[in-house]
């Protein structure tokens, strides 16, 4: 089963059956329509059903554009309706607790706030359930409004009358006698009408001369919750208050102490909530220290710190990222500078062995690693060469002439031992037309042209070896040594072909020249250990004086393999080999982009049902896959700001 029916199953099926309409479920489906009636929903501000549509077409038409903006556009309304939802709960219950003291200005303004901020979030989204219940409470505000403005147009002399009557009547009906109680609210309510406090008081005083019974109860209830609200027992002293609201669902005191309990469950609620997230974030940022993830880190322990501020000691572990951000590359950068140097020596001894392919190899990885290492390019650059010239010389089992050159071959060498001269000449002669640098052709055509002309040897030889010793001092070191083979192929005891090949070999690897006199090598020998000397002294200057020094060396002593890898060394710190930035962004697969799709909108259909802590685990799961999602990153944020709010 693949991820699209799976997403399509658990993501979508439950709102979708609930909200599409027939034509999704159905087969040979019109997206157009579909599109169509999203686009109604989307307008009637059913945004559930408009999101679970958008979602059964980016299932089949994942990189529909188009889609994923609507999809994102619902997110961004539901992200405002939810900040300005949050804003009026936070000023209304800052205006109740203004009237509670008596600061009716300051209430009057904190309530407008409550209230311009839920008509905003209202207007968004007015199907959703929270804001219909909290609608009622918005309109018992706008009464305690207008009351508390009533009663600032009342004249100072008014006011003391009203605290005084308001007083008597409280502790009438504290002293039970509601007869007299109910007289001092009716006199308030003659020049203060819609007094919420009067009214409640007079409702009270009726029920407990009209039906003592029933007020006994709603008395002893009260009594039993507040006791219990005391202890901090909250669930259960919600059950009393509920049973006073079933004989008296009028009872403002009851409904008061409900909605701060209902406040204080549900800060109790989120704290937990933010203490398990805040946790898993912790957890998340020390293992992302221990793999060196330092910028998820880093993002793991601010978001734990926006949850609960001074969580465990995440502020200590944060503030110490850059420290063992710091270190870290520090140790990348040496370990690097380590594998610079490492292969560039083997490198260098390989070219000296002659093993070509393995010092281009050695050299590759160094340039890999190095890409300005100029003393890495230009020795690459002779192993190439000297790696070319070996595969001219030979046929190779991959080439289309293999066959026929080895049947040339054959022949030639068994005309050869039969003593046909000139018919094996011939042989050789033609492999020479394909390959005019075959070593092999070279060396037996000569071989039969000495047994045709025995006479020629002496010449031949002392001419071959004159023409490689003058091809020595032109530093033609590869043509050289074609010449010294030669010879020692047809005369393997010629005096001195081993020393003269040697040497061809050593100018071959690291562009040597003749041998340096004494005094040369003594000059060549104390600047490379001033050079030393200065390198160990550390510091910018004095590697930049060894620098120059061992180049000087390398020029008076092409050959001399130590020197040119310890300049190579130095120039590499020279340069400051960098690192590349922890935690990098990386490329996705096709499978990684189609789940990060899947987990980003399944975040934003959490979301768009308000279920934000499963919206951040979707949000979270994105950036285990991709950790530069810049949306992924900013949904998280914001909806953390907004469960922190």
């Amino acid at each position: 089963m693949t991820w699209k029916i799976v997403y399509a199953i658990i993501l979508v099926a439950s709102v979708l059956m609930a909200y599409a309409p027939d034509a999704v479920k159905a087969q040979g489906v019109d997206y157009q329509e579909l599109e169509e009636q999203a686009e109604k929903y989307y307008r009637e501000k059913d945004y559930n059903r408009a999101v679970a549509i958008w979602l059964n077409i980016l299932d089949n038409d994942p990189e529909n554009v188009r889609i994923q903006k609507r999809i994102e556009d619902i997110y961004e309304l539901k992200q405002e309706k939810s900040i300005e939802f949050q804003k009026a709960k936070l000023y209304y219950k800052i205006t109740r607790k203004r009237f509670a003291q008596e600061q009716l200005k300051e209430g009057i303004s904190s309530g407008i706030q409550a209230i311009n901020s839920f008509i905003i979030a209202y207007r968004i989204d007015p199907r959703d359930p929270e804001m219909k219940e909290f609608l009622v409470d918005m309109r018992e505000l706008e009464k305690e409004i207008d009351a508390a403005k009533e009663k600032i147009r009342v004249s100072e002399v008014m006011r003391r009358r009203y605290e005084e009557l308001k007083a008597q009547a409280l502790l009438f009906m504290e002293e039970e006698q509601y007869e007299d109680a109910l007289k001092n609210w009716n006199k308030i309510l003659r020049f203060l009408p819609k007094d919420v406090d009067a009214l409640e008081g007079k409702r009270k005083c009726r029920l407990a001369i009209d039906n003592r019974l029933k007020f006994e109860k709603i008395r002893n209830y009260l009594a039993r919750g507040k006791g219990l609200y005391e202890n901090k027992d909250y669930q259960l002293a919600k059950i009393e208050f509920d049973q006073v609201l079933k004989i008296d669902p009028s009872n403002r005191e009851a409904k008061n102490y409900i909605k701060d309990i209902d406040e204080k469950l549900e800060e109790i609620r989120l704290f937990e909530q933010r203490a398990q997230q805040a946790e898993d974030f912790y957890v998340s940022g020390k293992s992302n220290i221990r793999k060196e993830n330092f910028d998820q880190a880093e993002e793991d322990f601010e978001s734990a710190l926006a949850l609960i501020d001074g969580y465990k000691d995440a502020r200590k572990l944060l503030n110490s990222i850059d420290r063992l951000r710091k270190e870290y590359i520090e140790r990348e950068k040496a370990r690097k500078m380590e594998t610079i140097n490492k292969e560039f020596q083997d490198g260098m001894l390989a070219l000296s062995d002659g093993r070509f392919v393995d010092a281009i190899a050695a050299f590759s990885k160094t340039l890999y690693l190095d890409p300005g290492n100029k003393q890495a390019r230009k020795y690459l650059a002779q192993a190439k060469d000297a790696q070319k010239q070996i595969e001219e010389e030979q046929v190779d089992s991959n080439s289309p002439y293999y066959d026929i050159v080895n049947a040339l071959a054959a022949s030639g060498s068994d005309l050869y031992r039969k003593g046909k001269y000139r018919e094996s000449m011939e042989m050789w002669d033609r492999i020479l037309e394909l390959f005019p640098k075959n070593r092999n052709a070279n060396v037996n055509r000569l071989r039969c042209f000495l047994k045709i002309n025995p006479s020629a040897y002496d010449r031949l030889t002392k001419s071959t070896i004159a023409d490689g010793r003058t091809l020595l001092k032109k530093k033609d070191f590869s043509d050289a040594l074609k010449k010294f083979e030669l010879i020692k192929s047809i005369s393997p005891r010629y005096a001195g072909i081993d020393s003269l090949i040697a040497q061809a070999k050593r100018g071959l690897s690291v562009g040597k020249t003749a041998e340096l006199s004494t005094s040369e090598k003594s000059t060549v020998a104390v600047m490379y250990k001033r050079a030393l000397a200065l390198y160990s002294r550390g510091g910018g200057k004095n590697y930049r004086k060894a620098a120059e020094l061992l180049r000087d060396v390398v020029d008076k002593d092409p050959g001399n393999t130590k020197a040119i890898i310890s300049l190579n060394k130095i120039e590499v710190q020279l340069r400051g080999v960098g690192v590349e930035r922890v935690s990098a962004g990386r490329a996705l697969s096709e499978e990684q982009k189609q789940r990060v799709r899947k987990h980003y909108y399944t975040g934003i259909n959490y979301y768009s049902r308000n279920d934000y802590t499963k919206a951040i685990s979707e949000w979270r799961k994105v950036l285990a896959i991709d950790p530069n999602h810049i949306k992924a990153k900013n949904n998280i944020r914001k909806t953390l700001v907004f469960l922190g709010r």
